[in-house]
């Protein structure tokens, strides 16, 4: 068997946990060689405090700006992108000038212009792009578009999902401002004192899980925010959409950031997200057909342990899949196709994508018009 040229892989920024596990998984991937990072000094010293380990990077070159990174590596072959929202369209252009493959985090940009501008890049340059979408990677995802597709269900009339979870803002500041979560600061609705960039923008999933397992596209929506449970947050953190698809199936979606974290902990790393109560994330999805309906459990909130801390206080810690392996998959399927060689893809595209992102900016536009919004 022909051995595999591993992938000469780098990451620019850690501004998202998403990314902080592919730099843990690739250091130790068969299939990628990471050859250097670069992110600002806050980033690195948080996460090196998250993990009690100041020498948690020194085993590779780092650098303190992406253009300094590519200028001394001209090796690298593929980037994990993973700045704020704000910065992707920056980092992606300058993959594109240098030719360098790219995985994208899930808001690649909400702003039009600038996706076409990547849809162009691409197009020119040849370059590959990889949306990390990692509830695309579920095989419950996988079972229950089989289900549906097996007319088991009958005539598919309506799915209701919620993607709940923690506000990051409190270890990921730039979340919770809009011109870098969101792209720019544009109010909820006239004269409100919230702006957008905040749980529908960070919870692209249950939009994009609703396309995957129907294929359809949503047909229109219309969005409400509630008042916040957080007063120190400036984006929504409370939403609200129902719509329809094109095919007929009404939707009901909540992406909220509904679960309260404990603000005063450092939960950078998804072993302390995952170690306290509320529950980082759970997400739920059911399907209504005509001849039956499913519902499903995505992330297993419901089970819990009681675990005795060094503090000696008791906390409550919910059981959790483990999304490694998902990843772990993601990455080698990553790496494969950059070597051509065939297998199941587990992303989505650049082009497909920003169709979820449309839907997005409609239910903002609805949220601020009060009314249903037709994509």
């Amino acid at each position: 068997m022909e051995t595999f040229k591993r992938v000469k892989v780098a990451v620019a920024g850690f501004k998202s946990s998403h990314v902080l596990e592919m730099f843990n998984i690739i250091k130790t991937s068969p299939y990628y060689d990471l050859v250097a990072i670069s992110f600002d000094k806050e980033a690195k010293e948080r996460i090196e405090k998250s993990y009690h380990d100041e020498k948690y990077f020194d085993e590779y070159p780092y650098y303190y700006s992406d253009e300094e990174m590519f200028e001394n590596h001209s090796e690298i072959e593929l980037c994990i992108c993973g700045a704020e929202n704000s910065e992707h369209f920056k980092q992606y252009k300058l993959c594109a000038k240098c030719g360098i493959n790219v995985i994208m985090m899930k808001i690649p940009t909400l702003d039009m212009e600038e996706y076409d501008e990547m849809l162009r890049l691409e197009k020119e340059t040849g370059i590959k792009i990889y949306i990390e979408l990692e509830m695309r990677w579920f095989a419950a995802v996988e079972r229950i578009k089989e289900i549906i597709y097996s007319g088991e269900l009958g005539e598919i009339t309506s799915i209701t999902a919620y993607n709940y979870s923690h506000f990051p803002m409190w270890w990921l500041p730039w979340m919770n401002i809009p011109e870098k979560s969101y792209g720019k600061r544009l109010q909820l609705y006239p004269n409100a004192e919230k702006f957008r960039g905040g749980a529908l923008t960070d919870h692209p999933h249950v939009f994009d899980l609703i396309r995957y397992i129907t294929d359809s596209e949503f047909d229109s929506v219309y969005a409400e925010t509630a008042p916040s449970m957080r007063e120190e947050a400036l984006v929504e953190d409370l939403v609200y959409v129902i719509g329809k698809l094109k095919n007929g199936t009404i939707i009901s979606l909540d992406p909220s950031f509904a679960n309260r974290e404990i603000k005063q902990f450092n939960l950078d790393s998804n072993k302390d997200r995952l170690s306290h109560y509320p529950k980082a994330v759970q997400v739920g999805l059911s399907v209504c057909g005509t001849k039956g309906s499913l519902i499903s459990d995505l992330y297993n909130p419901n089970t819990t342990e009681q675990l005795r801390f060094e503090d000696f206080e008791y906390r409550v810690n919910s059981r959790f899949y483990d999304l490694l392996n998902p990843r772990v998959s993601f990455m080698e399927s990553v790496a494969k196709n950059l070597r051509n060689i065939k297998q199941e893809d587990l992303w989505i595209s650049l082009e497909k994508h920003k169709k979820t992102m449309q839907v997005i900016n409609a239910c903002y536009e609805s949220i601020y018009k009060g009314e249903r919004v037709k994509i």
